[in-house]
C-alpha cells in the first residue's frame, strides 16, 4: 500500500490480500505447522479489516449515502460476522483435518463475495460522494489500526490459543467504542465543514 492510499483503496487492497493469504494456506502441507501459522496471520488481517470498517466506514456511508446507508452498513457487518465465524471455525479444527480445506474454501468465497459487493455498489458511490480530502484523511486513520494490529501479530504467533480473531478484536477494540465512534464521526465532521484543520483532528 502507498503511505497516503485512502481508505477505500485501504479496504479493497485488505480484500485482496486477505483473499491471497487463504490461498497461501492451502498450499501448505496438511500437517505443516505453517499452515496454523498462516492461518492466525490471516485472522489478524481479518479482525484489522472489520475494526476499520467499524472505526472509519461506517459513519462516512451514512454521511454520503444517507438513502442507502442501513441497508449496506447491514449487509457488510453481516458478510464480515460469517466470515469470523467461519475463521472461528478454522480456529478450533486441525490443520490435517478433512474439515480444514473446505472451510477454507468457505471463507474465501465469504471475503470474495464481500470484496466483490462492497467495490461494485459501495465504494464507487463514496468516491463520487465524498471529497477526497476526506477519504484520505480515512486511510490514514486505517492505518493507525493497522499498526495497531502489526504490533500484536508476535504475540500471535507465539501463542498456543486458537482464539486469535476474538483476542485481537478486544485489543483493537476502545475501552468505550461508543464514545469513540461518536468522537471519531464529530472530528469528522468538523474537518469536512471546515471547523477544523487536518492537524486538529
Amino acid at each position: 500500500m502507498t503511505d497516503r492510499a485512502d481508505i477505500v483503496t485501504t479496504l479493497a487492497e485488505q480484500h485482496r490480500e486477505l483473499e491471497q493469504a487463504l490461498r497461501d494456506i492451502l498450499t501448505v502441507p496438511a500437517d505443516d505447522p505453517r499452515r496454523r501459522s498462516r492461518l492466525k496471520q490471516a485472522a489478524v488481517t481479518l479482525a484489522c479489516h472489520t475494526a476499520e470498517a467499524e472505526r472509519h466506514l461506517h459513519h462516512l456511508v451514512h454521511r454520503y449515502v444517507p438513502y442507502d446507508a442501513d441497508r449496506l452498513v447491514q449487509q457488510q457487518v453481516t458478510d464480515l460476522l460469517r466470515a469470523e465465524e467461519t475463521m472461528k471455525d478454522l480456529e478450533l479444527t486441525d490443520t490435517d483435518s478433512g474439515e480444514f480445506a473446505p472451510l477454507v474454501r468457505r471463507l474465501i468465497a465469504r471475503i470474495r463475495r464481500h470484496g466483490k459487493h462492497k467495490e461494485a455498489a459501495l465504494f464507487p458511490r463514496l468516491r463520487t460522494a465524498a471529497p477526497p480530502e476526506a477519504l484520505a484523511w480515512l486511510g490514514d486513520a486505517a492505518r493507525q489500526v493497522e499498526a495497531e494490529a502489526a504490533a500484536l501479530r508476535d504475540e500471535v504467533e507465539r501463542s498456543a490459543r486458537r482464539d486469535v480473531i476474538d483476542r485481537i478484536q478486544a485489543a483493537l477494540a476502545p475501552e468505550d467504542a461508543r464514545t469513540t465512534a461518536y468522537q471519531q464521526a464529530e472530528r469528522l465532521d468538523r474537518f469536512l465543514t471546515g471547523d477544523a484543520e487536518l492537524s486538529e483532528i
